[in-house]
């Protein structure tokens, strides 16, 4: 294999572009580079591919901070009065929240959330069966305890087998 050439400007703008965008087009284009360029650098390079997590992860975290505000503050919609602007008011996007919320444990808010809630109650229902059926079985051991213990030896059985 080849040594990658070190060009350390050309992977500053693509990371830059990679952080701010989290595409890898959109940084490549950025940076006037070529995606096989980048990918060969991530694959060929362990310095490269930590900063290129990094610069990812840094991404990840803008977005979802984005998603989180407006989710949860909104953006900024006119409000318009007699075919004019009155004023702005911030609405919340209802969508980007439950899609947020769907990303919680699937128990709580996912798309299986009802087939895993029928799940956990039949699991409860088996285990109060289960718990029944012990007790009912060392119930009936305890009676077969106290039979035998109770039993008097025959003479026949005390001497074994003739």
């Amino acid at each position: 294999m080849t040594p990658i050439k070190r060009c350390w400007r050309p992977q500053g703008r693509f990371l830059r572009a990679f952080a701010r965008t989290c595409s890898v087009s959109a940084a490549c284009r950025a940076a006037g580079l070529a995606r096989r360029t980048v990918y060969r650098w991530r694959d060929g390079d362990a310095n490269f591919r930590a900063r290129w997590e990094n610069a990812r992860e840094g991404a990840v975290e803008r977005l979802r901070d984005e998603a989180m505000e407006r989710a949860l503050v909104g953006r900024e919609t006119p409000v318009w009065q007699d075919g004019r602007i009155a004023g702005h008011v911030a609405v919340p996007d209802n969508r980007v929240l439950w899609k947020l919320l769907q990303s919680l444990p699937a128990e709580t808010y996912g798309p299986r959330a009802a087939e895993l809630q029928a799940k956990r109650e039949r699991d409860v229902e088996l285990t109060r069966r289960l718990d029944h059926a012990d007790k009912r079985v060392a119930a009936y051991e305890a009676e077969l305890r106290a039979a035998v213990a109770g039993k008097k030896p025959d003479t026949d059985d005390a001497e074994g087998p003739a």
